[in-house]
C-alpha cells in the first residue's frame, strides 16, 4: 500500500507553498484599479483613433474642395502656371502632364517644368481617386500629406490634378494628446487606486469592528451583542444577522445548561433513594422487611430506567442525521396506534376508547412514532379520571391523532410549556403521578422532526360530545397513496 508523504518535512524533497494571503481591501483595490485602468486605456485609444479619423476626414474634404476649384479653373480656361491659393497654406496643388512634369502648381518652390513634389508615378490608389497618406515628399519641409488626384484634360491633353493637404498640424495635435494620455493615464490610475483603497477601507471598517467584537465573545458571555453601524446597509444587516445568531446560541447554551441541571436533579432523587435503602438493608438485615424494601427498590429502579430511556429518546429525536432518515418508510399509523392501545389496556388504569381510529399512512420511523403514541397514552392514562379517548383520521393530506382524557385538563397558560423538558404542572401533574417530565418533550421533538405539529387543547364538555379534560393533538403530513 502506498503512503502519502507529508509535504514540507525534511528529507522528502517537497517544499510547502505558503498561501499568499491578501486582504479584501487590497483585492478590491487591485481589481477595481485594473478595470479602471483598462477602461481609461481603451477610452484613450478610442479618443486617439476617433480624433485621427475626424482630422483625416477634414483633410480629405479640404483636398476634394481644392480638386473641385482647380477643375473649375481648367473648365473655364482660367488655369495659369500659378494656381491661386484658397486662403490656407497647408495644401499643395499640382497639375501634371502624362510625363509627370508640372504644368501648374500652387505657390511653393517647384515651378512649371521642374520635377514634381509628388512621387512619379503616383501610387495606384491615388490615381484611383482614394485619399492616401504619403510621407517624405519634396514639398516644403516634407512631412506627411493626405494626397488626392483627379484625371482631367488640359488644352486637349491628358493631365492629372494632384492635391496634397499637410498633416503636420493634425499629427502635432495627436502627438500632444498621446503625450498627455501617457502621462495622465498612470497618474489618474494612481489617483483612482488611492481613492478606491481609501473608500474600501472606510467601507470595510464596520466589518472589521464587527469582527473584533465577535472575536472577543466567548462561550461564557454569549449574552453580549455586537454594536451595529448607524447606516442601514448590508453591513448593518450582517450585524443584525450575527446578533440573531448570538441570541440563538445563547438560548441554546442556556437550554443546555438547564437540561443538564434538570437531568442531574431528576437522576439524583431515585439514586439517593436507592442508596439510602441499600444502606439500611446492609446495616440492618431484616427478613420480614427486605421483600418490601426490594419492591420499593425495584420501583425506584424502574423509574430511573424510564428516566434514562426518556433522555436517550430525547437525544435521538434531536439527532439531525436520524431526523433526515425518519421519512424513509411509509407507516400505517392506525396499526401502531391500535397495537399500543392494546398494550395499554393490559395495564391497570383508565378505560381507553379507540373506536374513532381510522386509516392513516405517514412517512417516518415506526419506533419513534410508537414512542410518541406510548407517551401520549401514558400521559393521558396517568391524569385521567376514568376514560381516555383516542381518535385518528386523515383529511386534506394531513393525518391527525387526538388523545383526550377526562382529567382536570391543562390551563391555557401552560399548553405550550408542557412540551418542554422536565415540565410538570401543579396538582395531579407532579412527580407523584409517575411522570419524568420528558414524555411530551419527546412527542414534540419527534413530531417536529417528521414535519408535523403537536399542541395541547381542552376537550369539549361531555354535553358537547367530548370528555372534558386535556386533549393532545398531533398532525403529520399524509403519505401519498401507493402506486
Amino acid at each position: 500500500m502506498s503512503r502519502r508523504l507529508p509535504i514540507g518535512r525534511p528529507g522528502f524533497g517537497r517544499v510547502r507553498r505558503l498561501p499568499q494571503r491578501m486582504s479584501l481591501r487590497t483585492r478590491v483595490t487591485l481589481w477595481a484599479t485594473m478595470v479602471v485602468a483598462l477602461a481609461m486605456v481603451a477610452a484613450g485609444l478610442g479618443l486617439l483613433l476617433g480624433l485621427q479619423h475626424s482630422m483625416w476626414q477634414d483633410r480629405d474634404s479640404t483636398g476634394r474642395q481644392r480638386l473641385s476649384d482647380v477643375t473649375s479653373l481648367v473648365r473655364h480656361d482660367r488655369l495659369g502656371s500659378l494656381i491661386p491659393s484658397n486662403g490656407g497654406d497647408a495644401d499643395v496643388v499640382e497639375v501634371l502632364d502624362t510625363h509627370g512634369k508640372v504644368r501648374a502648381s500652387s505657390d511653393y518652390d517647384t515651378r512649371p517644368g521642374s520635377p514634381s513634389g509628388f512621387p512619379s508615378p503616383l501610387p495606384p490608389q491615388v490615381l484611383a481617386g482614394h485619399p492616401t497618406t504619403l510621407g517624405d515628399l519634396s514639398i516644403g519641409d516634407g512631412g506627411d500629406f493626405r494626397v488626392l488626384a483627379r484625371p482631367i484634360r488640359v488644352d486637349g491633353r491628358p493631365s492629372t490634378i494632384v492635391v496634397g493637404v499637410s498633416l503636420a498640424q493634425a499629427e502635432h495635435t495627436l502627438s500632444s494628446l498621446s503625450t498627455g494620455l501617457v502621462i495622465g493615464v498612470p497618474a489618474l490610475t494612481a489617483l483612482v487606486a488611492w481613492t478606491i483603497s481609501l473608500t474600501a477601507g472606510r467601507t470595510l471598517r464596520p466589518v472589521e469592528s464587527l469582527r473584533r467584537q465577535a472575536a472577543d465573545i466567548t462561550a461564557t458571555d454569549l449574552h453580549r451583542r455586537l454594536d451595529l453601524p448607524a447606516c442601514q446597509d448590508e453591513i448593518h444587516a450582517l450585524g443584525v444577522t450575527l446578533n440573531d445568531m448570538l441570541a440563538r446560541l445563547d438560548d441554546a447554551s442556556v437550554a443546555q445548561r438547564r437540561f443538564v441541571a434538570d437531568a442531574a436533579h431528576e437522576l439524583r432523587s431515585p439514586l439517593t433513594a436507592l442508596r439510602a435503602q441499600l444502606e439500611v438493608m446492609s446495616s440492618y438485615p431484616d427478613p420480614d422487611r427486605d421483600p418490601r424494601m426490594a419492591a420499593t427498590l425495584l420501583e425506584d429502579t424502574v423509574r430511573l430506567h424510564d428516566l434514562v430511556e426518556g433522555l436517550l429518546a430525547l437525544a435521538r429525536s434531536e439527532d439531525p442525521a436520524r431526523s433526515r432518515s425518519q421519512v424513509a418508510r411509509v407507516i400505517d399509523l392506525d396499526e401502531v396506534v391500535l397495537a399500543e392501545v392494546r398494550r395499554q389496556r393490559s395495564l391497570a388504569g383508565a378505560d381507553i376508547d379507540a373506536r374513532r381510529v381510522s386509516g392513516g399512512r405517514v412517512r417516518g420511523d415506526a419506533e419513534a412514532l410508537r414512542c410518541v403514541i406510548r407517551n401520549l397514552l401514558d400521559n393521558a392514562r396517568r391524569h385521567a379520571g376514568q376514560r381516555v379517548r383516542v381518535a385518528l383520521s386523515e383529511r386534506g393530506g394531513t393525518v391527525e391523532l387526538t388523545v383526550s382524557d377526562d382529567g382536570s385538563g391543562i390551563p391555557a397558560a401552560d399548553r405550550l410549556r408542557v412540551f418542554e423538558r422536565f415540565t410538570r404542572l401543579d396538582e395531579a401533574r407532579s412527580r407523584e403521578a409517575g411522570g419524568s417530565g420528558l414524555g411530551l418533550a419527546i412527542v414534540g421533538k419527534v413530531i417536529t422532526a417528521h414535519g408535523g405539529t403537536a399542541h395541547a387543547d381542552q376537550d369539549p364538555a361531555p354535553d358537547d360530545g367530548g370528555i372534558g379534560g386535556a386533549r393532545l393533538v398531533v398532525r403529520l403530513p399524509a403519505a401519498p397513496p401507493p402506486g
